[in-house]
């Protein structure tokens, strides 16, 4: 079976996208045979895709082009398969407002009692630019009109592995108006800002196996409660992954349920992941869904895949055997 792994990519995680996108190559070099593609213009690899035939698509790919849904929709109208999910999902889950009132409405038609969104506000630069408003006043006045916090979370609304997010203290106008800036560095069309929440920061991923699916183990991220879980967290220091957690079993059980729900509700696909906030009093905060989350042998999924009996290469295996049948596969 010929299989495409796409790495790299056109957003400031190439970096991180492409080692990904090695260990997933190797791994699965030594079954199939494998092609890399670092992608670094869309036409180009659209030409690639059309002038090539592969079983199976990997993607590797982070950020714009990789996690927005647009080499999703391409794929699709080929009829060519691919990991992870689709574009419909990815579309929303990249989208922090949509993904948001979607969870939102969630928790309102069910009923569900501990499960939150942080108070939430989103910009509209192009608006706020037509309007001739200073663009820090509009966010103060926006702050002030719909919630006030001592400490806000800025980031884009459209963005992956917690690129551009900041932590601020909202009455140093500074820091605040640096935030702002590093958000649209990103993301130039809409901006986020929600309520700090103060706690510890989990993670979960939840796996399709066939049409089993599974939520693995939850992880806490060894950070200060008092911190942010960021890009350099992510990836530049290495923070410890704490699988499971020291919560009561019944809440751990809770938090694998919600994520399980979760991903029906996304229509995910093969592997996502879903970040929340736990307070001190128990109270659970969605933060966002992943779904095309890391996948180094060390990235979270693959540490929780593999404390819940699932190896790096078995990991692998289920994903491409969610999308091809056996019987079509030649090694």
């Amino acid at each position: 079976m010929k299989i495409l792994v796409v790495m790299g990519g056109v957003s400031s995680e190439s970096e991180i996208s492409i080692k990904t996108g090695k260990e997933i190559s190797n791994t699965l070099s030594k079954k199939y045979q494998v092609i890399e593609y670092i992608l670094k213009d869309l036409k180009e690899f659209y030409r690639f895709i059309l002038d090539n035939s592969f079983d199976f698509v990997f993607l590797a790919l982070h950020g714009k082009y990789g996690e927005d849904g647009v080499i999703q929709a391409f794929l699709d109208s080929l009829n060519i398969k691919y990991s992870f999910s689709n574009f419909y999902c990815s579309f929303v889950g990249f989208n922090k407002m949509l993904s948001n009132l979607i969870v939102k409405n969630f928790i309102y038609q069910n009923d569900i009692k501990n499960l939150f969104i942080p108070k939430s506000i989103y910009l509209n630069i192009n608006y706020i630019k037509q309007k001739g408003y200073d663009l820090l006043n509009y966010v103060l006045y926006s702050l002030k009109k719909e919630f006030i916090v001592d400490y806000a979370i800025v980031k884009p609304n459209s963005s992956g592995s917690s690129v551009g997010i900041s932590k601020v203290n909202v009455s140093n106008l500074e820091e605040l108006n640096h935030a702002i800036n590093l958000a649209l560095s990103e993301d130039p069309n809409f901006i986020c800002i929600q309520e700090y929440i103060e706690g510890i920061e989990l993670s979960v991923g939840v796996l399709q196996d066939k049409n089993n699916i599974i939520p693995l183990e939850v992880c806490q991220l060894g950070i200060d409660n008092t911190d942010i879980f960021d890009y350099q967290k992510k990836y530049i220091v290495n923070t410890r992954h704490i699988i499971p957690p020291d919560l009561d079993e019944y809440l751990l059980d809770y938090i694998k349920f919600i994520s399980k729900e979760l991903f029906l509700l996304f229509n995910a696909k093969d592997v996502a992941r879903f970040d929340y906030r736990l307070t001190s009093d128990n109270r659970l905060y969605f933060l966002e869904v992943n779904t095309i989350p890391g996948f180094t042998q060390v990235s979270i999924v693959p540490d929780q895949a593999k404390y819940s009996g699932f190896d790096f290469e078995n990991l692998l295996d289920i994903i491409i055997n969610n999308n091809i049948p056996n019987e079509l596969k030649i090694y």
